[in-house]
C-alpha cells in the first residue's frame, strides 16, 4: 500500500485503499484464527501427551508450566524484538517455528523419544514462539486497520479466538488425540503453517516517521513499562485484567472438581460441552459488539462483560442445577466485551514505536494471574471448598471489574 509520506499512515490508507485495508485485516483474521484454533487442540493434547507417555499428575503440572513460562521470562524482551523487527516477518517466523516444534513434538509421542523431559522442552519453545508470536500480532492490528474501526477488528478477532480456544479446539484436539496422538500434534503443526501463510499476505501502513531517540538502537524494556504505568487508565486495565486472570484461573481450577468428581457429576464429555457454551456466547457477545459499544458505549460494555464474568465464575459454587449452570457458563463468554474495550484502548492509546513493549508489559501483568490464581485455587480449596473458590472468584471479579469500568469513559473520545 502507497500513502503520500506527508499523510497520517492509518488514514491515508483508509481514505486511499478501503478496500484493500479490509482484504488485508482479512489475512490477518486468517492467521488469527488458524493459529488460536491450534492453540485450541494443543492444550487438549498436550496434557494427554504427557499422559501417554507414561507421566502422572507432576508431568502434567510440567508440561503446563513449561508453557506458560516464557511469558514471565521473556515477554518484555519479545516486546523489543517486536518494536525493533518487521511485525508481519516475525509473526511469520512465529508460527514456522510452532510448526517445526509440533512435528518434534509429534515424533517424541509417537516414538516415546526422550520422554517426559523431551515432551517438557518442546513445550518451553512452543511457548517462546508463542510469546513474540502473539505480541507481534496484537501490536500489527492498527497497522492494518485505521483507528475508527479498531473495535471492529478486535472484536471479530476475540469472537473468533474464544470460539477456537474453548469450543471447536479443544473438541477437536479430544477427538483427533483419541484416534491417534500424534495426528493431533500434526493437525496443530498445519494449522500453524496456515497461519504463517497468511500473515505473509498482510499489507500494512507505513510507520509514522520517528525521533533518534526512538530510533531501534534506542528500543529498550523499560520504555514500555514507563509508558504503561505512566497512563492511569492503562495501568488500571492491566491490573485490573490481571486480576481477572486470577479469578478465571482459580475458576479453571476448581471447575473440574465440582463437575467431574463433585456434585455437578458430569461425564468427560458432558464436562467439554459446558465449558463450549463460553465459546458460543463469546462469539455472539463479539460480533455484536461494535454495535453495543457505538450506542451504549465503552462503559456500559466492559459493565457488562463484568457482571457476566462475575455470575459466571461464582454460579458453580451456589448451586447444582445442571441447567443453571449452563446458563452460568454462557455468562462467561461476555469476557470478550472486556477484552475488546481493553484491546482497542491499547492500540488507540499507545504510539506504534512503543506498542509491542507496552503489550508485552501488559500481557505479563496480565497473563502473570493465571498461575497465581491456580495455587490460590489449589490453598484455599483444599482448607475450605472448591466450591468456596468459585464464590471467591465472582466476588474478586467484582472488585476488580468496578475499578475498570470507573476508569472507562462512557464513550471514546
Amino acid at each position: 500500500m502507497t500513502t503520500s509520506p506527508t499523510a497520517p499512515p492509518a488514514q491515508s490508507a483508509v481514505r486511499t485503499g478501503n478496500r484493500r485495508l479490509e482484504r488485508s485485516f482479512g489475512w490477518l483474521w486468517c492467521s488469527s484464527g488458524s493459529a488460536t484454533l491450534a492453540d485450541g487442540i494443543y492444550q487438549v493434547a498436550l496434557p494427554i501427551a504427557a499422559l501417554h507417555l507414561g507421566g502422572g499428575p507432576t508431568a502434567v503440572a510440567a508440561v503446563y508450566t513449561a508453557a506458560r513460562l516464557p511469558w514471565a521470562l521473556v515477554a518484555l524482551h519479545a516486546g523489543v524484538l517486536v518494536d525493533r523487527a518487521d511485525r508481519r516477518k516475525l509473526m511469520v517466523a512465529a508460527n514456522l517455528g510452532r510448526t517445526l516444534m509440533l512435528l518434534a513434538g509429534a515424533f517424541v509421542v509417537t516414538f516415546d523419544a526422550g520422554g517426559i523431559a523431551a515432551l517438557t522442552a518442546v513445550a518451553f519453545l512452543l511457548g517462546i514462539a508463542e510469546t513474540v508470536g502473539d505480541t507481534a500480532m496484537h501490536s500489527i492490528t492498527p497497522r492494518v486497520v485505521s483507528r475508527d474501526n479498531l473495535e471492529r477488528a478486535n472484536s471479530r478477532m476475540q469472537a473468533t479466538e474464544l470460539v477456537t480456544n474453548l469450543f471447536a479446539g479443544p473438541s477437536l484436539g479430544g477427538l483427533i488425540a483419541g484416534i491417534a496422538l500424534g495426528w493431533a500434534f500434526g493437525a496443530i503443526a498445519v494449522l500453524y503453517t496456515a497461519a504463517a501463510i497468511a500473515a505473509t499476505r498482510l499489507t500494512m501502513s507505513p510507520q509514522a516517521p520517528v525521533s533518534p531517540a526512538t530510533s531501534p538502537s534506542k528500543v529498550t524494556v523499560k520504555d514500555g513499562l514507563t509508558f504503561l504505568f505512566s497512563r492511569a487508565r492503562l495501568a488500571i486495565y492491566a491490573i485490573g485484567v490481571g486480576l481477572l486472570n486470577v479469578a478465571y484461573g482459580a475458576f479453571q481450577t476448581a471447575l473440574p472438581i465440582v463437575a467431574l468428581r463433585g456434585p455437578l457429576d458430569l461425564t468427560e464429555g458432558q464436562y467439554g460441552l459446558l465449558l463450549g457454551c463460553a465459546g458460543i456466547s463469546g462469539l455472539i457477545a463479539g460480533l455484536l459488539a461494535p454495535r453495543l459499544v457505538g450506542q451504549a458505549g465503552s462503559r456500559a460494555a466492559m459493565l457488562i462483560g463484568v457482571l457476566g464474568l462475575a455470575i459466571g465464575l461464582a454460579i458453580p459454587g451456589f448451586t447444582h442445577n445442571r441447567a443453571v449452570n449452563v446458563v452460568g457458563m454462557l455468562f462467561t463468554g461476555l469476557l470478550v466485551l472486556v477484552n475488546i474495550v481493553t484491546v482497542s484502548y491499547r492500540q488507540r492509546a499507545v504510539p506504534d514505536h512503543l506498542l509491542g513493549r507496552v503489550t508485552a508489559a501488559y500481557r505479563l501483568l496480565a497473563f502473570g494471574g493465571f498461575p497465581l490464581g491456580s495455587a490460590l485455587a489449589g490453598a484455599v480449596g483444599a482448607a475450605v471448598s472448591p466450591q468456596a473458590v468459585l464464590v471467591g472468584a465472582g466476588v474478586l471479579t467484582i472488585a476488580a471489574g468496578a475499578v475498570m469500568t470507573a476508569a472507562t469513559p462512557v464513550r471514546e473520545k
